[in-house]
């Protein structure tokens, strides 16, 4: 969908020029008339056709029975009616020139095969008319800037008109997200609860969101991702912040894997590293996605050095913790500012770092100063001040700390976080009274003041993944096709792509070994019959002469003969000693090629320290990977291991990236063991999954 669709969408849906709502009764327990009441009540400006099975009226407005009757327009219609019923009323639709349908019918697909008939009968008439539609199985939308109040749940129109758009795939927790957004007196710019999305996905909200002037920031519950490489691809070029929440996360039982890459890249793993990647921000509870929208109606934090303010010693504490966790520095406050700070402490016990301790000051005209003294040091990025105050005693003077906080965020364009620790009560007066965000928990704050400050460092990398050339692209593929059943293809591969292979030599047995052999070397069996080698005796190491490797090769083929269809021995040069590490590839049937990298050799499946991002990836990318690991200390160098050329393993990662972008016949590919020397990275062993 292109921006000029996405436009259009964004009109249709919640800019229409008038409503058709079907399924309309003046019964008491009928839905459809609750969002006749909500467009009332949101003082819609469009006229409001109302169809039911019985003629009536309700509100003012007259209740027909012949949709025919409708006048033709650009309308958005509201369907909520039994699900076998929707297919003739979406004809209807189509015959009327009603291009925009919101259907909030259940009893579709999630209710078996039956209602899986119905969908595809509602794909198809939708596909003749070009009629676009939400649903089925949906809450339905809201968008209080436009008036439109088209959910069947009665709702009033509180929310802070603002620059939050929300698509959510239940409409249950939708409605929560909806009543969080209210209670931290957030800004509500559009709402759509999307159900099945058989039509409209995630995907086409981000779009329609992005180009929606009054969004500012774009929420999404999903429970599923209809095509993930789609949706990566459109939340990497979105230029507004991103928060998603993806439920169901559980891992979906496979058939077993033929390498380690696909077996160690569970479906939520891959998500997580395309959300992170695209620059957006994965939460896990609706409390971090108000935290993070909190963060974000301050100016942005552009840096990582923090000042901290507290007016007890054991929030100063918390804070630093908290701040160490959300990747923030506490550089010392200059002497003229800690001089400027008042002296007349009632204990001078208290040491004046940062954090900085309050202590036993209690003028709250110093507090407003020593939190402007803050904001105005330069080299400090963002301001946290924690408050406790007991509200009947100091509420009044406290309160004053809000609208002085947002003074000082816009004059020194930097945020200053507020966490109040005070009773509910107040918390809920804060809350009516002030639109300037403010926080309840300390770890909260810093947690989303550092996930905005990561969002804006990922906007600014303009790094390039690395790939092949048409040409590269184009050899490599054809030593795919030539060698596509090969055992020895991923070896081959290997040197194809410049990554640097031990001299190697391939036979079908002993009368085929050449001549021209340099020893040690190590001898292996490639063969279906072993696909973990050290385990299955499959492997020789270090033989020394002909004669040791004549026993090695008998060794292996009393074992693992005949060798044929692609099997072979493999005479290999043995490398330096050196940390071993594994660099794999799989293709993920929503996401498309995936990269991985972490501790490999015997280790991979027992430490299961890996790191996935989605090809392609840039020498940048490939060095995150690594910096991830817990196993990154190996690549200095300890006991014994000589410390390794991070370059050169993150040129493997990127060449492979790219080989799964040129080659899409390769489904798995697992370079084990990579050894990393100071000079080079060796491939000794690879494995590839052809189609």
């Amino acid at each position: 969908m292109e921006n000029d669709d996405a436009r259009a969408l964004l009109e249709g849906f919640f800019n229409p020029k008038g409503v058709v709502v079907f399924g309309v009764s003046t019964k008491k327990e009928n839905l459809a008339k609750n969002i006749v009441a909500n467009l009332i009540e949101f003082r819609f400006k469009g006229p409001i056709f109302l169809v039911g099975q019985k003629e009536g009226y309700l509100f003012g407005h007259r209740i027909i029975t012949n949709p025919e009757e409708i006048p033709e327009g650009d309308f958005l219609a509201m369907v909520l009616t039994p699900a076998r019923t929707v297919p003739s009323i979406l004809e209807v639709c189509g015959r009327k020139g009603i291009r925009f349908v919101v259907v909030q019918s259940g009893g579709f697909r999630e209710l078996g095969a039956e209602g899986e008939r119905l969908e595809m009968a509602i794909n198809e008439i939708a596909k003749k008319y070009g009629i676009r539609f939400i649903g089925p199985n949906c809450l339905g939308i809201l968008s209080p800037i436009s008036g439109l109040g088209c959910v069947f749940m009665p709702v009033k129109d509180y929310w802070r008109h603002g620059g939050v758009s929300v698509a959510a795939q239940s409409g249950g927790v939708g409605v929560t997200y909806l009543y969080q957004l209210a209670s931290e007196n957030i800004g509500l710019s559009r709402f759509a609860s999307i159900g099945n999305k058989n039509d409209i996905d995630e995907t086409d909200f981000l779009r329609m969101f992005g180009e929606d002037e009054s969004t500012k920031a774009i929420a999404l519950y999903l429970e599923s991702i209809s095509d993930g490489r789609k949706f990566y691809e459109t939340l990497k070029a979105q230029k507004k912040p991103v928060v998603v929440q993806k439920a169901n996360r559980t891992f979906s039982s496979k058939e077993i894997a033929y390498s380690h890459t696909a077996a160690l890249a569970t479906d939520d793993r891959i998500v997580d590293c395309a959300i992170k990647q695209a620059g957006a921000q994965r939460v896990y509870s609706m409390a971090q996605m108000a935290a993070f929208l909190k963060a974000l109606l301050m100016p942005p934090c552009k840096g990582r050095n923090l000042a901290i303010i507290a007016r007890s010693g054991g929030h100063a504490v918390i804070a630093a913790d908290a701040a160490d966790d959300a990747g923030f520095l506490l550089p010392p406050y200059p002497p003229e500012y800690i001089a400027s700070v008042p002296s007349s402490f009632a204990s001078e016990v208290i040491k004046r770092t940062n954090p900085l301790d309050l202590g036993d000051l209690y003028d709250f005209d110093a507090y407003a100063k020593i939190l402007e003294g803050a904001c105005r040091l330069e080299g400090f990025d963002a301001v946290l001040m924690v408050h406790e105050y007991f509200a009947v005693i100091e509420g009044e003077e406290s309160r004053k700390l809000v609208p002085k906080a947002q003074e000082l965020a816009q004059k020194y364009q930097k945020p200053v976080a507020l966490v109040l620790v005070t009773d509910e009560r107040e918390t809920a007066y804060l809350k009516r009274v002030y639109d300037y965000p403010f926080f309840t928990s300390i770890e909260d704050a810093l947690w989303a003041l550092g996930a905005v400050r990561r969002y804006f460092e990922a906007k600014e990398r303009h790094d390039e993944p690395f790939v092949f050339d048409e040409e590269t692209a184009e050899r490599l593929r054809k030593v795919v096709h030539e060698h596509a059943q090969d055992m020895a293809l991923g070896l081959l591969l290997c040197k194809e792509m410049g990554l640097c292979v031990p001299d190697f030599w391939l036979a079908k047995g002993i009368e085929d070994i050449p001549e021209d052999v340099k020893f040690p070397v190590a001898v292996k069996a490639l063969t279906r019959k072993a696909v973990h080698k050290s385990d299955e005796g499959a492997l020789v190491l270090g033989v020394k002469d002909k004669a040791e490797m004549e026993r090695a090769i008998r060794q292996l083929e009393e074992r693992f003969a005949p060798f044929g269809g692609g099997e072979y021995l493999l005479i290999q040069s043995m490398v330096p000693k050196g940390s071993e590490w594994i660099v794999g590839g799989m293709r993920d049937l929503s996401f498309g090629p995936v990269v991985m990298t972490g501790a490999g050799g015997i280790f991979v499946e027992v430490l299961k320290d890996t790191a996935l991002r989605l090809a392609p990836v840039s020498k940048q990318d490939a060095m995150e990977m690594l910096k991830s690991l817990k196993a990154v200390p190996l690549l200095e160098g300890v006991r014994g291991i000589e410390k390794a050329n991070k370059d050169a393993l993150c040129d493997v990662i990127t060449r492979v990236s790219a080989l799964l972008c040129a080659c899409e016949d390769i489904k798995e590919i697992d370079l084990n063991p990579c050894i990393a020397s100071q000079n080079q990275i060796f491939v000794v062993d690879a494995r590839v999954r052809v189609g």
